[in-house]
């Protein structure tokens, strides 16, 4: 999943200072009260550029800060997508405080209680495995089309992940190790922070390219292969 070159295509835009200088900005933004959800929303509409262009093959993938509004008219969708899927997750995390704060007062109640947490705590583990699978799968599609509707096709995304499950697995894999690294680099001059959306959107923007590969492969019907890990052109890359 183009992993290390998720963390050095950086260093090959010359502009890269400039570009990751206002990326932080603009995050750092985002816990501002008043203005925090339009920097967020146009966070999440730069994430989706860089997820076009990893996708099509950009020699410099990463965006530029230009037209703020068209990255907030973009990012819009991903952030009601994000807490669409994220509403179950919501509701279960406020069952829990309500119980805990409201019935489990006694030694049966604090049995109780960790007996139900015990129980859901695995299932929401997973179910926020699916979202992130569902969103990435739905970011690709989205930053291909500029479709928000692409966003809650779930029937569509379902069969996605079900036909390229091992794609999807080596992703979430992936994603997952890189929040590891960067949470580790956050103490260092809030390195992480800076690296998160251009490492993330990276491997979001190869895991739709390889996806798109693959669904070409099996429309020929023939099995998909790639040129590595280094960050080749796949089958089926296209550049606009």
């Amino acid at each position: 999943m183009d992993f290390i070159r998720a963390f050095t295509y950086i260093s090959e835009d010359r502009r890269r200072l400039g570009k990751l200088g206002a990326t932080a900005i603009v995050a750092l933004l985002c816990a501002v009260p008043g203005i925090g959800l339009i920097s967020l929303c146009a966070l999440l509409g730069y994430l989706v550029e860089l997820i076009h262009n990893v996708g099509n093959d950009y020699p410099r993938p990463l965006p530029e800060w230009g037209r703020i509004g068209e990255k907030i008219s973009k990012g819009l969708p991903v952030l009601l997508a994000i807490i669409v899927y994220h509403s179950p997750l919501f509701f279960g995390l406020l069952f829990l405080f309500v119980f805990r704060h409201v019935i489990a007062v006694s030694l049966f109640g604090g049995i109780t209680f960790l007996s139900i947490l015990g129980g859901l705590a695995p299932l929401m583990g997973l179910y926020l495995a699916l979202v992130w699978s569902l969103l990435a799968a739905g970011l690709a599609r989205y930053a291909d089309a500029w479709e928000a509707a692409s966003l809650y096709q779930l029937s569509r995304l379902l069969r996605s992940l079900h036909k390229h499950s091992t794609l999807a697995l080596q992703w979430l894999i992936a994603s997952l190790a890189a929040n590891i690294i960067l949470l580790a680099l956050l103490p260092v001059a809030l390195l992480g922070l800076l690296l998160f959306v251009p490492v993330q959107g990276y491997l979001a923007g190869s895991y739709g390219r390889r996806l798109r590969a693959e669904r070409m492969a099996l429309r020929r019907g023939h099995a998909p292969g790639f040129a590595g890990l280094d960050g080749g052109r796949f089958p089926g890359a296209r550049r606009d």
